[in-house]
């Protein structure tokens, strides 16, 4: 996994979780959900690993300790901003960069694996992990044309009554060609509505220029689940329990 850079995006508050700690140092049978994330990462080949923190900076970075890069976002404005905020870090150390949550400790070393192998195999600009999810969660739709091929990713609160139908649906990790990621980043707008900047329309900016994406499809996506709640947590603790992993 030379060449390949991890943005770990820990910056938000998690107010859903009513815990005392910064929502990532949650723990989840016995070690937090960022460190059970950055485990899985290293475990996937992936050495280079950044961090973009916000809440309660200091005490994530203390709790992570110095192996890892970070940046501060001090205000969050949205998962594109939040890429960018880590830009000058990364540029020019790294030839793609593997976008993820931090808040998803179910995410396991042989999905990371997949999902890069499908990006390098593919020379695809970008290349994420999708889901069916029933019901569906309001998470962005994947719009695939006639031949089967990725065309782009859509916010729900964005698509048509038809596109909401759609049941593959986006999880918020991405590997980037990392050219192609800093030269369309700036692409993405200000929502109107929200005044966030989501990473979801790269997309349009990749479909205009004839940029080719990918999808890798995950069959169980408990794995791909963000944890906001203790009750998210106890059921990561069961899959893990379920998984022995």
């Amino acid at each position: 996994m030379q060449g390949i850079a991890a943005l770990v995006l820990a910056a938000g508050r998690g107010t859903r979780m009513k815990s005392p700690l910064p929502k990532v140092l949650v723990p989840v049978a016995g070690r937090s959900i960022a460190q059970r994330l950055a485990d899985n990462l290293e475990a996937a080949g992936v050495s280079q690993l950044c961090f973009v923190v916000g809440h309660r900076a200091d005490e994530v970075k203390a709790a992570l300790g110095p192996r890892y890069a970070y940046v501060l976002q001090e205000q969050q404005l949205g998962m594109a901003h939040a890429v960018e905020m880590a830009r000058d870090t990364l540029m020019g150390r790294a030839e793609h960069v593997l976008v993820t949550v931090g808040d998803s400790p179910l995410l396991q070393p042989a999905s990371i694996q997949r999902l890069i192998q499908r990006h390098l195999g593919t020379g695809a600009a970008c290349t994420f992990f999708t889901a069916t999810y029933q019901p569906p969660p309001p998470y962005a739709r994947v719009i695939r044309g006639p031949d089967g091929s990725v065309r782009l990713c859509i916010e729900e609160r964005d698509c048509t009554p038809e596109q909401r139908q759609v049941r593959e649906l986006l999880t918020s990790h991405y590997v980037f060609e990392a050219r192609a990621l800093w030269d369309h980043l700036a692409s993405v707008p200000v929502h109107p509505i929200t005044g966030e900047r989501y990473l979801t329309d790269i997309t349009r900016s990749f479909q205009r220029h004839g940029l080719a994406m990918q999808a890798v499809p995950v069959a169980d996506a408990a794995e791909l689940t963000g944890l906001n709640s203790l009750e998210d947590v106890a059921m990561a603790e069961r899959w893990l329990a379920d998984h022995g992993a």
